[in-house]
């Protein structure tokens, strides 16, 4: 008898919830496709001895210089995946109905650019991370971290890089989204009224400013949407599958 799909998630403070980019990105494909599955919350500290000890493969460094990350996914077989990508492509395979469009050109526009506004707006976000969504368990580990990837601890890299300058400096890239939302007729970015893998990273990046930066209804998000009606157009057409966080 095949086992269910584990989801491997970083929880979030107080109820156990996925609020990071990347695992809403493998959420989303499970909640459109309707897959059972069930969570297993790592914190931060926990993830690499975890996965290491399922003999995970680690990134390649030219991929990522992080190791071991989240999301990771058991599927029915028992084999694991980690990457997101990873995991879509391997989701699609084994369930390709409802169809995620993985072959859609936009998709790597999406991907190209979206790294490109979250490097922008680093200053901005980054530091919302530990002060509104982690445990105490993954907050020192965090911090640690991204103060050794940024040169610099969060408390400076928001005063250097955070504030109205980041979002002007922003700008040119979020436009840029603009007129690749309004490219095709249709909400939805590979034009028609079927949603594709390439709105679900979008999506999960919304997501992610929405859980880490005030809600839906202010904060980070709410900026973005003023800076570029198009994101909180696709967005509320995807709410339905952002609904299941656990």
């Amino acid at each position: 008898m095949a086992s269910e799909i584990i989801l491997y998630d970083i929880p979030s403070r107080g109820r156990p919830a996925c609020w990071s980019l990347n695992p809403w990105k493998t959420r989303l494909i499970l909640n459109y496709k309707r897959l059972t599955y069930t969570t297993h919350f790592l914190e931060y500290p926990s993830i690499a001895p975890f996965l290491t000890s399922i003999s995970m493969p680690p990134n390649p460094p030219s991929l990522n210089p992080t190791p071991y990350t989240l999301p990771a996914l058991r599927l029915p077989d028992e084999t694991y995946i980690m990457d997101s990508k990873a995991i879509a492509i391997a989701l699609e395979k084994l369930y390709p109905n409802p169809s995620i469009h993985l072959d859609d050109p936009v998709l790597a526009r999406v991907e190209e650019l979206w790294p490109q506004v979250m490097g922008k707006l680093r200053g901005v976000v980054m530091p919302l991370i530990p002060r509104n969504v982690l445990s105490d368990a993954s907050i020192p580990y965090f911090n640690e971290t991204r103060a050794e990837r940024f040169g610099m601890p969060l408390e400076q890299l928001e005063e250097e890089m955070g504030g109205e300058k980041a979002w002007e400096d922003a700008r040119p890239v979020i436009k840029q989204f603009g007129e690749l939302l309004r490219e095709k007729e249709g909400v939805f970015l590979g034009g028609g009224e079927e949603v594709g893998y390439a709105d679900f990273v979008l999506v999960g990046a919304m997501e992610f400013l929405v859980r880490v930066g005030g809600g839906a209804g202010g904060g980070v998000f709410e900026r973005l949407v003023k800076e570029e009606e198009g994101f909180g157009r696709l967005y509320e057409a995807c709410r339905e599958w952002v609904q299941r966080d656990d």
